[in-house]
């Protein structure tokens, strides 16, 4: 009898335990906690936008250059000698004015030409004389004889007197030659500059046409500035067949901890570099030594912005809001951004105007944002003034 107990508990109490357990799970299936629902909410983001209008932008151009001398002279001596004075400011970077001497050759080789020279202008004028006298004293002989007919040429010595005059004549060359030569001794300064080279030293010989220094005026200055294709579109270049209000130039270098300003205005246009396929233009510099603390150096680098062409009803954006170069992000009316493609008709480091793509009153997002997709919401703060938060 107990073992029949023992087996049957053995096949009933495991049966029971998994009744049980089922019914327990459905219990707790049927009597779980309902999920609380929340009503979704609007993601936003925050951006910084402004209300655009269209207005007139002058192009600049933002080139750059080397300062050389628009007026620069080689000194050649004419004659040759030993260089017997040098004036003080005859030295690299040394300054004069116009009509200084700056250099003498000895003189007195050419002193004794000349007074030979003198001499023999004298000795031919008195031959003449002499000559015009016989000539004289032979017409009146021919008359006093009672001669008949015209007397020849040769009665009269008119070819000795030819000679006579032709003589002096020569005589008189070799005076004003020996004169210019004496005045070439002395080199004076054809303008106010200042010295770029020299060549000579006190107390040396130099040959007839050899080179014995440079000078450059400062009364302007030119600088070779490159321009690309696309910047010659904007600007109005001088033409000597067709010339046009030579364009404003600014120009500027910082020198020690002082940012220094010339203005000139472009003169020329050159050829087209072959290496890099610009063109080079000349811009002038008049009296840069009045228009500064500091004076304008011969190769010195400069900065320059040139003033181009007017855009006519453009909208201006700073240049970080373009994506791609191609695209602005505009935020609509109901405060979502969208993508509009634009054309840019120019732009610089810092600004692009574009002329087409944009209408009055579009609202420019200028908040950088790397992704982004159209009909996403934004709450826009516009010229400093938040928009009002979308609705929840």
């Amino acid at each position: 009898m107990v073992n029949l107990i023992s087996k049957t508990l053995k096949f009933v109490l495991p049966v029971a335990i998994v009744v049980l357990a089922l019914g327990a799970a459905r219990l707790i299936g049927a009597n779980k906690p309902e999920p609380k629902t929340r009503d979704a909410q609007t993601s936003e983001l925050i951006v910084e936008a402004t209300r655009l209008s269209s207005s007139s932008y002058p192009v600049v151009i933002r080139t750059q250059g080397t300062v050389q001398p628009a007026l620069s002279s080689t000194l050649v001596p004419a004659i040759a000698g030993t260089v017997i004075e040098l004036n003080e400011a005859f030295v690299v970077g040394g300054r004069f004015s116009q009509g200084d001497l700056l250099l003498k050759i000895d003189p007195r080789d050419f002193e004794i030409a000349l007074k030979q020279a003198q001499a023999n202008l004298a000795q031919a004028a008195a031959q003449l004389d002499e000559e015009v006298a016989l000539a004289e004293q032979a017409r009146a002989d021919w008359l006093s004889l009672g001669r008949g007919g015209q007397p020849s040429a040769m009665t009269l010595r008119e070819p000795q007197v030819a000679a006579g005059e032709a003589n002096r004549d020569a005589a008189l060359a070799q005076v004003e030659i020996a004169e210019l030569e004496l005045e070439r001794t002395q080199m004076f300064a054809p303008y106010e500059g200042i010295v770029s080279e020299r060549l000579i030293n006190l107390g040396q010989f130099v040959a007839r046409g050899a080179p014995v220094g440079s000078i450059h005026s400062i009364h302007a200055f030119d600088v070779r500035l490159p321009l690309s294709n696309r910047q010659l579109t904007y600007l109005s270049l001088p033409e000597s067949s067709n010339p046009v209000k030579a364009a404003n130039v600014e120009l500027n270098a910082t020198i020690g901890a002082q940012q220094q300003l010339w203005i000139g205005s472009l003169v020329r246009a050159e050829g087209i570099d072959p290496l890099t396929q610009q063109l080079n233009v000349i811009a002038r510099i008049n009296n840069p030594f009045t228009q500064s603390s500091r004076p304008l150096r011969s190769g010195q680098f400069v900065q320059a912005l040139v003033q181009g062409q007017v855009l006519d009803n453009v909208f201006v954006v700073p240049r970080s809001v373009l994506r791609e170069g191609r695209e602005v992000l505009i935020v609509d009316n109901n405060n979502q951004i969208h993508r509009r493609k634009v054309n840019v008709a120019w732009s610089d480091d810092d600004v692009a105007a574009i002329d087409s793509g944009l209408v009055e009153g579009d609202v420019l997002v200028l908040t950088p944002m790397s992704t982004v997709t159209n009909g996403t919401p934004v709450r826009a703060t516009i010229d400093g003034v938040q928009s009002a938060p979308l609705d929840v």
